[in-house]
This record gives C-alpha cells, structure tokens and sequence, in this order.
C-alpha cells in the first residue's frame, strides 16, 4: 500500500512538471502572436525574467518532490531486503531449500565479465545487456543467515571452471544475492565531461550559504580537474546525515575516477558503519577488478572473514571460504611490493588449520603440505618482509626433516636470492614515486607542477621497463606471470596517470605485441574514456580497427567498414567541437564579469553620457580594456590550437576513408575521402591544410586534375595564408605549370606584408636560383633587398651556390696544418736552457730550481683533467668517490711532482738561515709530435663527448680479480711465465 502511495505522488509531481511545463509553452506562442519572439524577448524583459523564474522554482520544487519519493521509496525497500553476503562460490538457502549460487569471473576476463557485471547491480552497458536477465539473483524472502547467528551452518563452496582466455584461473569469491526489490544503485552511463550551462544568462547564482549549490556548479564546470569540490561535497552532505546523496555522489565520482582506491575505501566503511552489507557487496563486485589496490583487497579479506566465523566452523566449509578468497586476493595483488603482510596472515591463518605439523596423521600432512606450497610460493615474491618469510620456511623445513629440508632450501634458494636482489632494485628504482590512487590532470607545460609531474612519469616508466626486463627470470618457465607482473604494474602506473595518454597507449601496445587483443582493445577503450580528446589513442584505436577488420563482400561490406573506422574520429571531433564551444563560452562568461565588475565600480547616468570620462574613470576603462584585450589574445590563441587539431584530425580521418573506400562520392554511401572533406568544410573550424591534404591526396593518388580546383578554392578563401600560398606553388612547379605559378607568387605577395611574404620569396628566389635565368635571379634579389634590406647580401648569394646542406662558399681550407691546426696548450712550458744535455744521458745529477707552487694550494698534474660536467651532481649519477692521493707518476713527471711537494712542506716550516741554493736547470720538455698527429688529435672529440655507458675502475678492478679462470687457463699462464722467465732479458735504458 506504502508503495502505491509513494508511486501516486510520483506521478502527480511528474504531472506537475508537464503543466508547467505546458503554461510555458503557451505563453511563448501568445508573444509569437503579438509580434514575434524576438520582439517580445526586446521589449519585455521583465516579464520573461518573470516567466523563467517561474518556471525555475516550480522545476526545483518537482525535482525536490520527486527526490523526497525515490527516498522514501529506497528506506522502504531496503527496510524489506535482506543481506547480502560477498563470498567465494557461495550458495545462499531459499526457503524451498534450493540454493543459488553466483560464480565470478577472473580478473581481466572479458568473457566471463558481463555476468558479474549483471550480479554487481552495475548501470547499463554495452556488454551487461546480455547478462541483466540472470536467473542469479535470489528470490523474494530469500534467507540469510545473519552474521551474528554463531549457530547458522557455513556457506557452502561453488567451484567454477573458468572460461577459455582467461588469464586467471581464479574465480570471484563473491555472490549477489540481491532480493528483486531491493533498491539498485545504477551506475551512470559513461560520460566524464559532463556539459555545463550552455545559456550564460541561465546560469543561476547561488547564495553564500548555499554551499552545496556552489560546490555542484564547480563540478558541472570541471569534472576532472576540480577534486577538491568532489570530495568537499562528498563531506557536506557526510556532516549532514545525507548518506543516500552522498552516495549519489560517489556514483557520480566513480564515473570520473573509476580507480581512486582511497575513496572506494572510505565508501566500504562508510556502509560498514551504517551497516548496509548490501551496499558493501556491491561496492566489492565493483571495484576489485577495476582497482588492484592492496588496501581495499585486504579490506575484502577483512569482510570475508567477518562473514564467515571459524570460531563455530564445525564442518569447516567457512574455512573452505576463507581459504579460496586468501587464493584469489593473492592471485590477483600477491605480486605487489606492499602484499607482504597478507602473505603472512595467509600463512598464519594455514597454521591456524586443525592438525600438527610434523604428525603422522592424514590432516597432518594436509597441512604440512599447504604449508611448504604457500611458503615456497612467497619466498620467491619481491615483497616486503621477504627475508623472514625465509627464515620462517628455513625453520619450518628444518623443524621436519634436517635431510629433506636441505633439498627442499636448495631448490628455492636461488628464488630467493633474486626475489630479495629485485626487492632492493625495485626499491632503489621506485624511490621517490608516489603510487597515488587519485589521478589529477596533468599540467600544461611551464606551468606550476608540470616538472614533478613530468618526473613521476618518468618514474613510473622506470619501473614498467624493469619489470619488461624480466628481473625475475620468469620468461622461460612462468611467461603466465611474467605478463601478470607487467599488466599489474601497468594498472598501478594508470591509477595514478589515468589522464596521460601514453601509459594506456604503451600498455594497449604491449599487449598487441603479447597476443593479448583483448586486453590490448579495452586499455585503448579505457583510456579513450579517460582521456576523450587524446588524439593519440583515437587514431591508435582507428588503426586497430582498419587493420583487423575483415568484411568480405562488395560495396556493402566496403560501407559497413568505413562506418566502424569511422566512429573513433566522429567521437574525437565531437569532443574537440566541444571544448571549442567551451572555450568561447568562458570567454562570454569572463567578458560578462569584467563588464559588471567595471559598472559596479563606475555607475553611468544617462545625463553623464556627453560627458568625458574624470581621470579614475579614465584609468579603469583603460585596465577594463587591457582585460579584455588579454582575455581575447588568449582565447585566440587557444582557439588557433584548436582549429590545427581540428583540421589533422579530418586530414587523418580524410586518409582513413581513401584507404578503406577510395576517392567515394560526396553524398552518397560509399563517400571516401571526398565525403570527409565535404564534411569539413561543413562542420567548419578548419585551416588551410585540410584544402592541401585533399588537394595532394586528389592529385598523388588518382591524378585526378579536381587538386587544382581545390587548390584554387582554397586560394580564394585563405588569400593572405602563406603556409597554404607556399604549397600551392609547390605544387604548381611540381607539375610543371610556371606559368601559374608566377602568377600566383605575384598575387600573393603583392596583398600581403613583407614578413609574410618572407616564406614565399625564400621559395621562388631558391626556383629561380636553380631553374631560372641570372637576370630573373638579379630581378628577385633586388626586390628583396629593397623588402629586407637588414639581411646580408652576402648569405643570399652563397645560398643561391648551396646545395642541400652542403655550402661551398663558406669552406676553409686547412693549407697549413702546423699553423692553422695548433693544439690548445693547457699550459705554457718554460723555456729549455741550451747548454742542457740532450744526447739522452742522465740528467738526475744536474740541479733544478724548486718548481712555484700554484695559488690555490693544488698540484698541478700532468694528467688528463677531470672533466667537470661528469661531477656527482650531473645526470649520470656517478656515485660519490672519496677523495685519495694522487696516484704516483713513472718518469721526470713523477720526479717533478715529488719535488714540488717536498718544496711546499719545506715552506711550511719555520725559516732558517741557509746557504742560497745553487742554480738548477729545468728538464728538457716533452719531444713534440709530428703536425699531423697532433692534428688528429685536435679532431677528435673529449672525454666529455663520450656519452656510452661508464665503468667504475675500482668495480673493474674487484670483477677482474674475482674472475675464476679455468684449470688449463690457468696452466697456460704459469707455462707462459715460466718461459718468459727463462729468455734473457736485455738491460734496462737507463734515464
């Protein structure tokens, strides 16, 4: 009877609205009658300001009436409906005793996705249709045993076979056993841009203490970017008691951030505190294989377990349960870095299973069994705690049998040891990454933030990479979880990325490359969601489409293909037409305020307008000016990004549809590239290189002489264009018709300015230069000049000699090597004295005056010196050497060195009275090399150039020494020193 009531109200608010609605409609049709619309609209203001607030307050007052009855009726039907439980394969008792059970499907599967899509209560979707009308979902007065009834018998386990293409062999634990009464929370369609006002003037202002209001108005006008007003509002109607509109609202969220695994959380506990077990079921179904975030698959765990009570497990089906959801939960997260501490609960809660490790009995070595399975499969996870996971196994194995566990240690020891190596890369490779499950746009570079952005971008590729690299060394004997690992870590990068485009553009890829389609198609699905305007995963999923698509047939088969290539570009262009009527919209919006804000502050009177403006007056229309012309500067500039996307877009659609149905026919089914670019045209917000795509793609493909024409038309109406006017004449020359083109450069340059033209002239004098005549060449160049009398004559005549990048005018001749090929001495050498010995006997013996020690304390090295880009602090990062001495030089260098040092320590101590020293000579330098060597040496590039990989002498040096050389390696070399040993040696040079 309540239900009949609530319906009767329903319907009498519904027929409210419609005679509002109608009184509306007629009274617009009585001002057409009295002298049209626009001039009723013109010359009675107020009564249509009156009219449509009228009409405004009697909406809100129907939508509010209708919004009292959809609650009333949720609080009825939910009083009514039972729990629902969220367990593995359970099977809940009806009162005829028949069970109904509800299989999940495994993570990623798409096939087996549609029916817990029907189960989880989810809105409408393009795959859910088939799957609505599940005979599923438990019948009206279902019996559910209540989670406190300790005496009720435990759900029973339903095995599912999982479907072919699965990448899981694991099935959902999870069961909807919604009644068909039960309030449904649909899930909106799609849609992330939600459309703003279109109407300026219908844009309602709200109240100061309408926060509410103001919050929802921040939202309808930025969706993705506005986070803060989403949860501000999610909070308001929170403090409020408003639970069904907060949920409403995350409804609305989850559309948006369908992966924000932080408020997924906050939504479970939010129903687990009102306990609505229903909700958190379906919240469950929802969101596990959407968002692969520890936290919430622990907090299942947590709700599975509460569920189902070991303490009065008698039968031990509830264990059964727990057990196959520890399974699945770890099957699906296990592989992350944080799943740690659920491999641990995993293990203990095995331990906690009735029998004895180390018994004789059958539920001894069951356990046993279970145990060594979870323990070998943890330690070889790069997960923390890894370490004791080991040492626990090690006890656990040793505890059995001594001599089985050094077999067992042995085969899982080299796991181990890369499981914990990985752990530490990982670490190393992550460090500084915030693994945020709330996406945020990403800014426009320049801008504030866009640099840490930008990082945390690069860091995530870091990490996709490593685990591409296979660390784990699973590729050969597990490539099954080699691809889990990269497709996780995929998921973990786009929680955080969800609007940067090229994470889902990688992973789509890698999973075509992999023989994963599937999974490929819905990333690129997914991110074209995400991202509507991303240009790069439109054109991605149109080429998909194009290759893969096989329709034999004629012509029909040729349309239905265009059609399904087609779609992708439509939707793109859809969006971008939007943002563009966004952008001038904004602009509107912000003209409007400027304009209020200037008449706010300086009210007219009528009897004022003959009047000149007083000095302030003058000063703030001028600021009000300098406003709006910044305001329209950049909304041009905005709208020039716009309509060059706009146009590459139909240039590609245009090359799609020639490829797929030819040239085709404008207006007709089978249309091709002629239809798109009627299409343009008609659409409009295009430049000019739409009419030169479709102009070449005529002209290199059918020859066909309609590129003139195009050429032509679009000369016509982009006449001071000079990107189009430079095509047009490249063209022109290309096909041989000099005459036009002549004409056409002339045309061109005579309606436009000097820079311009710059384009256009560089062009035809590069022509003439090459094809032309001297005196045309002299002709051009002087009109040139007299155009752009700053630029050198001289770089204009050798350009004219150039050719491609080659410039004979600008090359030197090396004629002298010894002069013209100098060295860039480091330092100047002293000069030698003549009477120095040079017939190479010793000069040890002669004196040497001490060498002058530098300013800033330093030696001064003949060594090559450090380069200073490659310091700790560059972009290698090098690690950190300390500092040591100077390693000790062989020759006169090294002499020198010595003695320079032992001069510096004897300036150091206190001066005494000593002799003057003796007159000592400087060592003869360095024999100077021939000129041309010292020339190839001049040439070739420095250190600093060098850009390969490095080597750390030091690690060289301990891998040489640790090599292990073979037995007969190493015969060798004592056989080859022993025979060096044996020929006699010459004696040494002495120096």
């Amino acid at each position: 009877m309540a239900e009949h009531n609530n319906s009767d109200d329903a319907d009498a608010a519904f027929l409210n609205a419609l005679k509002a609605e109608q009184e509306m409609a007629e009274a617009g049709q009585k001002a057409s009658e009295l002298g049209g619309e626009s001039e009723l609209i013109g010359n009675e203001p107020e009564e249509g300001a009156e009219k449509e607030a009228t009409f405004r307050e009697l909406s809100d007052q129907v939508e509010k009436d209708n919004h009292l009855q959809i609650n009333e009726s949720k609080d009825t039907s939910t009083a009514a409906s039972g729990a629902t439980s969220l367990l593995p394969g359970v099977a809940v008792a009806s009162p005829d005793g028949g069970p109904s059970s509800v299989n999940g499907s495994a993570m990623g599967d798409p096939a087996a996705q549609p029916l817990l899509n029907a189960n989880m209560g989810a809105g409408p979707s393009t795959q859910e249709s088939s799957a609505i009308s599940s005979p599923s979902v438990t019948p009206v007065g279902a019996l559910v045993p209540d989670e406190n009834n300790n005496d009720s018998a435990p759900h029973t386990l339903s095995v599912t076979t999982p479907t072919a293409g699965s990448n899981n062999n694991d099935s959902l634990p999870v069961s909807s056993t919604t009644p068909v009464n039960a309030p449904s929370t649909a899930v909106p369609v799609q849609s992330p841009v939600q459309k703003g006002n279109a109407n300026v003037a219908n844009k309602r202002k709200r109240l100061p203490q309408d926060i509410v209001g103001q919050l929802e108005d921040r939202i309808a006008e930025d969706p993705r970017g506005d986070i803060d007003a989403w949860l501000a509002l999610i909070e308001e109607h929170r403090k409020k008691g408003k639970f069904d509109d907060v949920r409403a609202v995350y409804e609305r969220f989850f559309v948006v951030f369908p992966a924000a695994a932080d408020q997924w959380i906050s939504y479970v506990k939010m129903e687990l505190a009102n306990n609505e077990l229903q909700h958190v079921e379906r919240i469950f179904q929802r969101s596990l294989f959407n968002v692969p975030n520890v936290e919430l698959w622990s907090m299942y765990l947590d709700y599975i377990r509460r569920r189902n009570n070991l303490t009065t497990d008698t039968g031990g089906k509830a264990r059964a349960v727990v057990n196959q959801s520890y399974e699945f939960v770890l099957n699906n997260v296990g592989c992350d870095r944080e799943a740690g501490r659920i491999w641990t609960e995993y293990i203990q809660f095995v331990k906690s299973a009735p029998g004895n490790v180390g018994g004789s009995g059958w539920q001894d070595q069951q356990k046993m069994d279970s145990l060594r399975k979870v323990y070998q499969k943890a330690v070889t996870m790069p997960v923390q705690g890894v370490e004791q996971l080991w040492r626990e196994y090690d006890q656990f194995e040793q505890g059995l049998n001594k001599l089985t566990a050094r077999k067992f240690l042995q085969e899982r020891s080299p796991m181990f040891m890369t499981a914990r190596g990985c752990l530490i890369e990982l670490s190393n490779i992550t460090k500084g990454l915030r693994r945020d499950t709330l996406s945020r746009l990403p800014p426009a570079p320049g801008y504030e933030g866009y640099e840490d952005y930008t990082r945390q971008v690069e860091l995530w590729k870091k990490w996709i990479q490593w685990e591409k690299g296979d660390p784990l060394v699973l590729a050969k004997e597990d490539p099954a979880s080699l691809s889990t690992r990269i497709i996780y870590v995929f998921k973990q990068a786009l929680m955080a990325l969800r609007f940067w485009p090229e994470i889902w553009f990688d992973a789509a890829e890698w999973c075509f490359a992999n023989g994963m389609d599937d999974q490929g198609v819905d990333f690129l699905n997914q991110g074209m969601v995400a991202n509507p305007e991303s240009c790069l995963l439109h054109f991605k999923y149109a080429e998909r489409l194009e290759a893969t698509t096989i329709i034999e047939g004629g012509e029909e088969a040729l349309i239905r293909k265009g059609q399904l290539v087609r779609k992708p570009y439509d939707d793109l262009l859809n969006m971008l037409y939007e943002q563009v009527q966004k952008i001038q919209r904004k602009e509107k919006e912000e003209l409007a305020r400027i304009e209020d804000a200037f008449e706010l502050t300086n009210p007219r009177n009528a009897e004022d307008d003959d009047e000149d403006d007083d000095p302030t007056t003058a000063a703030t229309r001028a600021a009000k000016d300098a406003q709006v012309a910044t305001l329209r500067e950049g909304t041009k500039a905005q709208l020039q990004v716009m309509t060059k996307t706009i146009s590459a877009v139909w240039i590609n659609l245009m090359r799609a549809m020639r490829r797929v149905q030819g040239h085709g026919k404008v207006n007709e089914a089978l249309g091709g590239s002629r239809q798109i670019f009627a299409d343009a045209r008609r659409r409009g917000k295009i430049n000019s290189d739409v009419y030169v795509a479709s102009a070449l793609i005529e002209y290199h493909c059918y020859k066909d002489p309609a590129a003139l024409k195009i050429f032509e038309r679009g000369m016509r109406l982009f006449p001071e264009d000079e990107n189009f006017a430079l095509e047009y004449l490249k063209h022109l020359v290309a096909i041989n018709d000099i005459t036009n083109a002549r004409a056409v450069f002339e045309t061109f340059v005579g309606r436009v300015t000097a820079e311009k033209a710059r384009k256009v002239y560089e062009f035809f004098y590069d022509y003439e230069a090459h094809y032309g005549e001297l005196g045309q060449v002299y002709k051009m160049e002087k009109r040139m000049s007299e155009l752009y009398p700053t630029d050198p004559y001289i770089s204009r005549f050798s350009s004219r000699y150039a050719y491609r990048a080659v410039d004979p005018c600008s090359f030197l001749a090396v004629v002298s090597p010894a002069q013209q090929c100098k060295p860039k001495s480091q330092a100047i050498s002293p000069p030698v004295p003549d009477h120095l010995p040079r017939d190479g006997r010793d000069y040890r013996d002669h004196p040497q005056p001490p060498p002058t020690a530098p300013a800033n304390g330093r030696t001064v090295s003949p060594k090559r010196p450090a380069n200073e880009e490659l310091s700790d602090s560059s972009e290698h990062q090098r690690p950190r050497k300390l500092h040591r001495p100077d390693s000790p030089l062989k020759g006169a260098a090294g002499r020198r060195l010595d003695q320079q040092k032992r001069y510096q320590q004897n300036q150091r101590q206190p001066q005494q009275h000593q002799p003057l020293p003796m007159q000592m000579h400087q060592p003869p330098a360095p024999t100077q090399l021939p000129d041309l060597i010292m020339y190839l040496l001049s040439i070739l590039p420095g250190a600093d150039k060098y850009q390969a990989a490095r080597f750390r002498p030091e690690a060289m040096v301990g891998l040489l020494g640790n090599i292990n050389l073979p037995r007969d390696v190493q015969a060798n070399n004592r056989e080859s020193a022993s025979i060096h040993r044996s020929v006699p040696q010459g004696p040494r040079r002495q120096y």
